[in-house]
């Protein structure tokens, strides 16, 4: 009897410091990091604009408009 052989499963368990330890996709990056919700509905590519673990329903924007809506709501409850 040897040792197990080694999995990739192995290798999953530590993430490399510099990269991120899963990717949504459902989730807008540059929106998240701004504070918010950034939930994207992925058949029609709208995205949620509410802050980051708000306690309602999703609010769906147009994506072009998602800056802009980060930018009121954020100046708006002061987040």
């Amino acid at each position: 009897m040897g040792a197990p052989a080694h999995s990739s499963a192995d290798t999953a368990a530590s993430p490399t410091p510099d990269l991120p330890e899963t990717h949504n996709v459902s989730v807008d990056a540059g929106a998240a990091a701004q504070g918010g919700c950034a939930q994207v509905h992925l058949p029609t590519g709208k995205m949620c604009t509410l802050r980051h673990s708000h306690e309602a329903s999703c609010e769906f924007s147009p994506a072009s408009e998602a800056d802009a809506l980060l930018a009121l709501h954020k100046a708006d409850e002061g987040w």
